[in-house]
């Protein structure tokens, strides 16, 4: 990256110079000041930037530091007791699946999922309500990319 920089740095050098040495010429002025102008404003240019980035990186420490005591703070001790399942063997159906109609069965086994969460964490946790998911708008194709770019993470 230093390398780049400096090659960039030299270019730049390079193409200022030749722009001063045709306008001294038809001013008259001395070389030697358009040299120390030039570097001047260049070294000015380049630290500017260098201390841009120096401090979008401290702040970023710091912020990752901040996020990482207060992920450690919000830790709670969990049991080491593993939690035993029965596992059972399933034979797979060449069958294409269908979609039946066992709404009781899920919610079933999001709430023994739940109850799991619960016995590990050390917390009661209870399942208030059951409703069915927003079913997806198929509208404008136009305005479906729109929402899907703007809500985009970075």
């Amino acid at each position: 990256m230093l390398q780049i920089i400096i090659i960039c740095y030299i270019i730049i050098s390079y193409v200022i110079l030749i722009e001063w040495r045709v306008i001294c010429m038809e001013m008259q002025m001395d070389m030697s000041y358009v040299f120390a102008v030039m570097i001047t404003g260049l070294v000015v240019v380049f630290l500017g930037l260098v201390l841009l980035i120096l401090f979008i990186t401290a702040i970023g420490k710091i912020f990752e530091a901040a996020s990482h005591k207060k992920k450690s703070k919000e830790t709670v001790a969990v049991r080491s007791e593993p939690v035993k399942a029965a596992v059972q063997e399933t034979v797979a159906d060449d069958e294409p699946d269908e979609q039946p109609d066992n709404d009781d069965e899920v919610i079933a086994v999001i709430a023994a999922a739940v109850a799991m969460m619960s016995e590990a964490d050390g917390k009661t946790y209870r399942i208030s309500s059951v409703r069915p998911a927003r079913k997806v708008q198929s509208g404008n194709a136009w305005a479906m990319a729109g929402i899907r770019e703007n809500t985009n993470p970075f």
